[in-house]
């Protein structure tokens, strides 16, 4: 078991670095953008969303080993997920141009935090409910196992090995990014902040 765990984090890792970020980065880099892109406040807005990402997985991981019919159909249901994923970015987004709206009306000049972690979490918990290969040799493992304790340890090694690379990607390099941007196309601050 313990040859299982190294290789499903290293599947995990690879998976991190590569499709889920890149799949992410249209999700993750407005929230990053309206919040002014500064490290501070990106560690702010992705720690619920990385704390989300691997509740996500862990629970994928229970749910298999569990078995339980109706639930297993649910997650398998990508086009569900997909609404409910839409449905939270869509609020985010709303409510953040709401907070970039009242934040360039008053007097202030700084830029805004979400107000909620919650649905940053659950925007990483719902982002970890892609089911793609790599989730589903997890889940497969997870289902597999004899305890459940096996099935938590699978879920939390894969979560730990997709989450590390992609939480030091966008907390590291695409902060540096955007917040580069945001110094070159300071005049257009504003039309940033409420496009993202």
């Amino acid at each position: 078991e313990p040859l299982a765990l190294l290789s499903l984090f290293l599947v995990a890792l690879s998976y991190g670095a590569t499709a889920c970020m890149l799949s992410c980065m249209p999700i993750v880099s407005p929230i990053l953008l309206a919040n002014g892109a500064t490290r501070e406040a990106s560690l702010r807005s992705l720690l619920p969303l990385t704390l989300g990402r691997i509740s996500g997985y862990v629970s994928l991981a229970l749910i298999a080993y569990t078995g339980s019919f109706f639930i297993k159909s649910l997650i398998r249901d990508t086009e569900l997920m997909g609404y409910l994923l839409g449905s939270l970015t869509l609020f985010m987004a709303f409510r953040l141009w709401l907070d970039a709206r009242r934040s360039s009306s008053c007097c202030t000049t700084a830029p805004s935090t979400p107000k909620s972690t919650l649905s940053l979490y659950l925007s990483g918990a719902l982002l970890s409910m892609s089911i793609c290969a790599p989730v589903v040799t997890m889940m497969t493992l997870s289902a597999a196992s004899s305890t459940w304790y096996g099935a938590l340890a699978y879920g939390l090694v894969f979560a730990l090995g997709a989450s590390i690379l992609w939480f030091l990607f966008f907390s590291i390099v695409l902060t540096k990014v955007l917040q580069e941007s945001l110094v070159h196309l300071g005049t257009y601050r504003t039309l940033l902040r409420h496009a993202a």
